[in-house]
């Protein structure tokens, strides 16, 4: 994949094949002045307001707010044993139905009005901790009874290193609100991925899911996987399954998963893996993948840059477009950066990076995917 022109005015990917053209238009872009790191994790479409995160001078993280043209609102750092604060790092931040700002720690869940005041916090008892150096995307669920759980669980995080089998392991742990109780729940043996997959990969392996925007169904799947489960997201019911047809991710084409078989290079694995999930308000989801990387290139690259990582390398990762149960796109290139968040009306948040200088701000671009 070609590297982004920081001066184009758009990037285009025509996806000829069985599948119809897919393209991520262009259609605006915006820069945060920051000489420190920044990531924005949520949208409240009302107000136009992001929600994010900034690393700060003494190595922490402020919670920061953005309007749509970059400009910082408000930006603290809330850590500390303060009646306002949080005793442990953030690991997660979402607004809430009304734009107050959701944030979890490893044993508390926050709720904060926009100026950063708290408002109510819940401490619980967890049944995992991950190490988490930045927060991501929280999510929150309506149980059947109408209460919040908070998914406690984060997306795309290595949880499961404690489990001694598949059978009794839950992917996912989430707090209800009103009682405080922390609770598992989509047992591992309803992804069909488990019944061919060794207990030696548990390291490796991590649930990955997104909420549909009106809320209604949690899209799941998990680091190696073929297939992508819906549930409803009150009753936690299966009601779908979507295959996977990934153009570079060999290891799923094994009769049996298992650490073994995975292609390595000093105990660094090679293999491709599933990274995240964005849905939007139209039906459309998409799987963003990493690709498997050849010995001799990572080799290379190792070399160059000594702790490379396809995570980190925006050409290594890919998307993958479904509809109604069905995937619509082969394997689609992103622009040289790394996606944020789904944003309303088809379109994606990028951080954008500069491959050859180091730059005193922070460049978003927002690209529209059409079909």
């Amino acid at each position: 994949m070609k590297k982004f022109f920081f001066g184009a005015l758009s990037f285009l990917f025509l996806h000829s094949s069985t599948f119809a053209q897919i393209s991520l238009r262009k259609v605006s872009e915006f820069k945060i002045d920051s000489f420190f790191e920044v990531g924005i994790l949520d949208y409240y479409e009302k107000d136009q307001v992001y929600l994010g995160y900034t690393k700060s001078k003494d190595d922490g993280v402020e919670i920061s707010l953005f309007d749509a043209k970059g400009n910082k609102l408000i930006s603290k750092n809330l850590y500390g044993e303060g009646p306002n604060e949080h005793v442990s790092p953030l690991s997660g931040l979402a607004f809430s139905e009304d734009g107050n700002i959701w944030g979890k720690t490893p044993i508390e869940i926050l709720l904060y009005d926009r100026d950063l005041n708290l408002i109510e916090k819940t401490r619980f008892s967890p049944s995992t901790t991950s190490t988490i150096y930045f927060p991501k995307k929280l999510t929150t669920l309506k149980n059947p009874a109408g209460e919040n759980v908070v998914l406690s669980t984060i997306s795309n995080t290595y949880s499961f290193s404690f489990a001694r089998n598949f059978e009794s392991l839950n992917l996912i742990d989430g707090v209800n609100l009103k009682s405080g109780i922390s609770t598992g729940f989509i047992p591992a043996r309803s992804i069909p991925i488990f019944s061919r997959m060794d207990i030696n990969m548990k390291n490796m392996l991590s649930a990955i899911y997104t909420a549909s925007p009106d809320g209604k169904q949690l899209v799941v799947t998990t680091s190696f996987d073929d297939q992508i489960t819906i549930f409803d997201s009150r009753t936690l019911e299966k009601k779908n399954h979507i295959a996977i047809d990934h153009e570079s991710f060999d290891a799923l084409e094994s009769s049996k998963l298992s650490l073994s078989n995975l292609p390595q290079f000093k105990n660094r694995i090679l293999s491709g893996r599933n990274f995240a999930l964005h849905a939007w308000d139209n039906g459309y989801l998409a799987l963003e993948y990493l690709r498997d990387i050849s010995l001799g290139v990572f080799e290379k690259k190792l070399a160059e840059q000594g702790s490379y990582d396809t995570s980190r390398d925006p050409d290594y990762h890919r998307l993958i477009l479904f509809k109604d149960g069905k995937q619509v796109s082969g394997d689609i290139p992103i622009p040289y950066g790394e996606i944020q968040l789904a944003l309303p009306e088809n379109r994606l948040l990028i951080r954008l990076i500069n491959p050859d200088e180091e730059e005193d701000f922070m460049r978003f671009g927002i690209y529209k995917v059409e079909f």
